[in-house]
């Protein structure tokens, strides 16, 4: 049953509810390209945090940890059992600084130096994969858009690009500067939601609602997975502030219906503007035919990913 209330959304600001809004979408092509290549790298124990670090070590060997640390962070990672699950492998190693002994700076072993040969051809048929039916000029354009929202986001010039082999790796790659598009946006939304004691997760899931009262948590439940969230502890706490009641199907007790309380359809009127401003901010100087084409852009790989 549609909610009644729905249409007392402004259409301008419809659009930016999961899941079809720009930044739903992203965080789910993150959390699609992310799955692949987990996939891929399952075969060498690997993970796309441990990319990252032979990423940084490829282009510069013997980083210090910080500047390492830098990189994982931006996409949600830290140093905490990387380094030591790689060193373990015998893929890198250790040392302190010789002119700085508080500083430990990270070498790669042979091991680590092998990969080189082998991880790169997988980033590169992912890219592929993801990229498919987008012709090179419209790629570079695609790029171009990515790294102006990841400097809206950031407060930051925009990155310099690189070309050639280098391309294919952290932080220059697809699959990371999407994950740093999510990884800031959802920072910042976090941000503007803190003053409601919300979370993105509990924004998905009152957008599922504003658009169709009383979903199944099924229903709910494959939105929120589908970019790195679980039921467990949302509904309860949206319960717990009087947000959404629970009930059963009328048909099949099996089923569990989420339905909006007065509160719940109330928060329509408070937060899509505040989603709305985040989105002006992360497209700003992207002009409405430039969203429309990267709305699009996003939508294929999205769609091509799926489809493997």
């Amino acid at each position: 049953m549609l909610s009644s209330q729905t249409e007392q959304i402004p259409a301008n600001l419809k659009r930016l509810l999961a899941p079809h809004g720009i930044g739903y979408r992203i965080k789910l092509l993150s959390q699609l390209l992310g799955r692949r290549f987990q996939e891929r790298l399952e075969p060498y124990k690997l993970t796309p945090f441990h990319w990252v670090v032979l990423c940084c070590l490829w282009q510069e060997d013997g980083q210090a940890t910080s500047s390492i640390g830098d990189r994982l962070q931006q996409v949600g990672g830290t140093l905490t059992g990387v380094l030591d699950r790689m060193s373990e492998r015998g893929l890198i190693r250790r040392e302190r600084d010789v002119q700085d002994r508080r500083i430990w700076r990270i070498w790669l072993t042979e091991a680590g130096q092998q990969l080189e040969d082998i991880l790169p051809p997988i980033a590169v048929e992912i890219r592929e994969t993801a990229l498919h039916g987008i012709s090179y000029p419209e790629r570079e354009q695609y790029s171009d858009m990515i790294d102006r929202m990841i400097a809206n986001l950031s407060n930051s010039p925009a990155a310099t690009n690189s070309d050639g082999w280098q391309a294919l790796l952290a932080p220059y790659n697809l699959g990371y500067r999407i994950k740093i598009i999510a990884q800031l946006g959802t920072r910042r939304f976090q941000e503007r939601l803190d003053p409601y004691e919300l979370t993105p997760f509990h924004w998905v899931v009152l957008c599922c609602l504003w658009q169709e009262d009383g979903q199944a948590t099924s229903e709910i439940g494959e939105k929120l997975q589908q970019v790195g969230g679980t039921l467990t502890g949302v509904l309860d706490r949206m319960s717990e502030r009087g947000l959404i009641r629970r009930e059963r199907d009328i048909h099949d007790r099996r089923i569990w219906r989420i339905w909006l309380t007065e509160a719940g359809e109330q928060m329509k009127i408070t937060l899509p503007p505040v989603a709305m401003a985040l989105s002006q901010m992360m497209l700003t100087g992207i002009s409405i035919e430039e969203q429309a084409t990267l709305s699009e852009w996003v939508n294929r790989s999205i769609t091509n990913l799926t489809a493997v």
